[in-house]
């Protein structure tokens, strides 16, 4: 097992060009397309043919002849930019390569709290984005996955001027967005979520401010766990902190829900047990005392 790590130079122009303002953006009302959910996930393939064909697929052959000129127009301001932001990805990459070992250590964990077998995580392409706005909210990597049943991948998005830490907790947030697409695997367990959800619809519409519902519950479930619970002190050397005062955002819930699950999450961990309607039931509930 190995981490599929890939640098593309297109789909960092691409997130660049998304990121940029000017008036190369204005031309052909390219933000339009920029605001499109399946637009943006077309950024991401494994060479630019493909990627230019999916985005033909969903604007239309002569839109997307205009979007690629539009995109091209910026390549000279981007090309200085590559030249800095390449070598920094590269630098990143070596540090996921580098820690691979610790990481296939807690593969085994997510598949028994999972309860699926034998997932492969070469076969989901990690793409590595430079991410050229750099602001005191922006300190951290973003990692985010997308899944099909045919296809899924994860994307980690990288502030250019964020250095390659001595922790590992970049890799626990990485180990975060496996989870996400282990669940998927178990289509017990997914539709679980996707009915506690439903049975608590004004509970979660209330807590998920915009965010699906079932998102927001599995975002709290998976970090019970990792980045901010029980596994990822164990593995990646992290620190649960834990907290009493009632959360009021999706961040809080994590790492409130991730302190009140810490001996129940060691216990699942510990004893190889796979998330069942006993640890969805103490979540319901922690969640439900402590919303304001």
């Amino acid at each position: 097992m190995h981490l599929s790590i890939k640098i593309s130079r297109l789909s960092n122009l691409l997130f660049f060009t998304q990121k940029t303002d000017g008036d190369n953006l204005i031309k052909f009302d390219l933000q339009k397309y920029l605001s499109d959910e399946k637009f943006n996930l077309s950024f991401y393939g494994k060479s630019e043919d493909k990627i230019w064909g999916q985005i033909e697929k969903i604007i239309g052959k002569e839109n997307a002849k205009e979007t690629r000129k539009s995109i091209v127009s910026l390549n000279p301001a981007f090309t200085l930019y590559w030249r800095k932001a390449s070598k920094h990805l590269l630098l990143w990459r070596q540090y996921f390569q580098n820690n691979q070992s610790l990481f296939q250590q807690v593969i085994p964990k997510l598949e028994k709290l999972s309860g699926i077998r034998h997932f492969i995580i070469s076969k989901t392409p990690i793409y590595l984005i430079s991410d050229p706005i750099s602001n005191d909210n922006n300190k951290e990597i973003n990692a985010w996955f997308s899944w099909t049943p045919k296809e899924s991948f994860i994307v980690v998005e990288i502030p250019l001027d964020l250095r390659v830490p001595n922790n590992f907790f970049p890799l626990a947030v990485l180990t975060h967005e496996f989870f996400h697409l282990m669940l998927r695997k178990n289509k017990n367990l997914f539709l679980k979520i996707t009915e506690i959800t439903k049975e608590n619809d004004k509970l979660f519409t209330r807590l998920a401010e915009g965010m699906p519902n079932r998102i927001f519950l599995e975002e709290l479930l998976i970090s019970s766990f990792v980045p901010e619970g029980y596994l990822s002190e164990k593995y990646f050397n992290t620190k649960v902190i834990f907290r009493t005062s009632k959360p009021k955002d999706l961040l809080r819930w994590r790492k409130f829900v991730a302190s009140k699950f810490y001996q129940t999450a060691k216990e699942y961990i510990n004893n190889t047990r796979q998330i069942d309607e006993n640890y969805f039931k103490d979540l319901i509930e922690v969640i439900k005392q402590n919303v304001k």
